[in-house]
C-alpha cells in the first residue's frame, strides 16, 4: 500500500497550498470588486436620490450575482450583507413613506437577503455545473462533436482539433460530413443519421478524413440528445484507432506470409516423399516380390516372413502416398478446387467410414491459388475434427 501512496501525484492530496492560495486571492479580488461596485452604486444613488429603492436593490443584486459567479457563494453572501446594510441605512431612511413604516424596513431587508442568497445559490450551482460540463467536453480524451441532425456543427473540443486539424472557428455552423467524411462513405453516413433520428445509438468503426486530406480509422459512438429548444442533436465521440488497424493489417500480412511459408514447406515435403521415399518403397516392394517368386528354396518360416514383408512394404507405400497427398494435393494446382475436394472426400470416406456429401457450385471455376488452398485446408480441418470427435474407427490410423 505504501507503494501506491508514493506514486500518487502531489496534486491529488487534500491540501494543495499553491492552489488554495490562488483560489483565496482570486476570491478576495472578486470580493473587493463587488464591494467597489456597491460603493459606486451607493455613492451615485445618494446624490441622485431615486424615487424608489427597487432599482437600487436590483443593481445590488446584479453585483452579488456577478460575485457569486466569479468567486463563489461564500464571497457573494458577504457582499449581499453589505448590500443589505447599504439598502437599509442609506436608502430606506431617505423616503418618508417608508421611514414611517419601520416594520417594512426589516421585512424588506429580510426579503432582499433571502432573495439574494437563493438567486446567488442557484447561479453558483448553475455556473459550477456548466463549468464541469464544459471541462468534461473540452478536456475529454476522445474527439467530441455536438451537431444537429442536419449535420451542422454546434461545438467541437480540442481533441477533435488535434485529430482532424479543424479549429472550432472552422467547424461551427458548417456541416460535419463536408469536413471529415470521404465521398464514398456518404451512404453509410446517411444510414447512421436515420438511426439517430429514431433516438437510437450508433457504434461503428469508420474511415474519416483529416483537414490535410489524409485518412484515419476511428471508432465513433453517436448518441442522440435533446436540446433545450426541443430539437434533437447528436453527441458524437471519435477515437483514433488507426494504429490498431495498421497493427491488425500487419498481423494479417504476417499470418498470410507464415501460411504461405508453411504451404511451401508442405509442398516440398510432399514432393520429396512422393519422388524419393515412395519410389524407394516401390522398388523395395518389387524386389521383395522377385525374391518371393523363388520362395520354394526357402523354409516355410522364411516364406511367411517374406510374404509379410511384401504386404508391409505395400502398406507403407500406400500410407506414404496418402500422407504426401494430405500434405499437398497435386490436383489442387492441376485440376482445381472441385476435383481436389472430390478426391479428398472420397479418400476420407474410405479411411474413416463416415459418409460425407459435398456440393460445389457448378459455375465456381478457378479461384486464386491462395483462396483455393485456404478453402481446401478449411474443409480438411473440419472433416478431421468431425472424425476426431465422432468416435469412428479409422481403417488406416496413420493417415486419418
Amino acid at each position: 500500500m505504501s507503494g501506491i501512496d508514493d506514486r500518487r501525484p502531489s496534486s491529488d492530496g487534500p491540501h494543495v497550498p499553491g492552489t488554495a492560495l490562488h483560489g483565496f486571492w482570486h476570491g478576495a479580488a472578486q470580493f473587493l470588486f463587488g464591494v467597489a461596485g456597491l460603493a459606486l452604486i451607493t455613492l451615485a444613488t445618494v446624490h441622485i436620490h431615486p424615487s424608489r429603492p427597487g432599482p437600487i436593490a436590483l443593481l445590488y443584486l446584479t453585483v452579488v450575482v456577478f460575485v457569486s459567479r466569479r468567486a463563489g457563494l461564500v464571497y457573494s453572501v458577504a457582499v449581499s450583507l453589505i448590500a443589505a446594510f447599504c439598502l437599509n441605512y442609506f436608502f430606506l431612511p431617505g423616503f418618508p413613506e417608508f421611514k414611517e413604516k419601520e416594520p417594512f424596513d426589516a421585512v424588506a431587508t429580510a426579503v432582499f437577503l433571502i432573495t439574494t442568497w437563493v438567486v446567488t445559490g442557484i447561479v453558483a450551482r448553475l455556473w459550477a455545473r456548466n463549468a464541469l460540463l464544459d471541462a468534461l467536453f473540452e478536456h475529454a480524451p476522445q474527439a467530441n462533436a455536438l451537431i444537429h441532425l442536419d449535420g451542422r456543427v454546434v461545438r467541437v473540443n480540442r481533441e477533435f482539433t488535434r485529430i482532424f486539424g479543424y479549429t472550432p472557428q472552422e467547424t461551427v455552423g458548417r456541416r460535419l460530413h463536408e469536413l471529415i467524411l470521404p465521398g464514398e462513405f456518404r451512404d453509410e453516413y446517411q444510414s447512421h443519421l436515420e438511426v439517430l433520428s429514431q433516438r437510437q445509438r450508433v457504434d461503428a468503426e469508420v474511415v474519416r478524413q483529416r483537414k490535410d486530406g489524409s485518412r484515419l480509422h476511428v471508432l465513433v459512438v453517436s448518441v442522440p440528445v435533446s436540446m433545450p429548444d426541443g430539437r434533437i442533436a447528436v453527441y458524437a465521440m471519435y477515437r483514433d484507432i488507426t494504429e490498431r488497424k495498421e497493427a491488425e493489417a500487419a498481423l494479417r500480412r504476417l499470418s498470410g506470409r507464415l501460411l504461405r511459408l508453411e504451404e511451401q514447406e508442405r509442398r516440398r515435403l510432399a514432393r520429396e516423399l512422393h519422388d524419393t521415399t515412395a519410389q524407394s518403397l516401390a522398388a523395395l516392394s518389387m524386389n521383395l516380390s522377385v525374391v518371393g517368386e523363388s520362395a520354394d528354396v526357402l523354409s516355410p518360416r522364411a516364406q511367411a516372413a517374406m510374404a509379410e514383408a511384401v504386404a508391409l512394404a505395400d502398406q507403407c507405400l500406400r500410407e506414404l502416398r496418402t500422407v504426401s497427398y494430405l500434405l499437398h494435393p497435386s490436383e489442387l494446382e492441376e485440376l482445381g478446387l472441385e476435383s481436389a475436394l472430390s478426391r479428398y472426400i472420397d479418400g476420407f470416406i474410405q479411411r474413416s467410414g463416415i459418409p460425407v456429401e459435398a456440393e460445389v457450385s457448378p459455375g465456381l471455376g478457378r479461384l486464386p491459388p491462395d483462396v483455393e488452398m485456404t478453402v481446401f485446408r478449411v474443409v480438411q480441418e473440419c472433416l478431421t475434427n468431425i472424425h476426431r470427435h465422432s468416435g469412428a474407427s479409422c481403417k488406416r490410423k496413420r493417415s486419418c
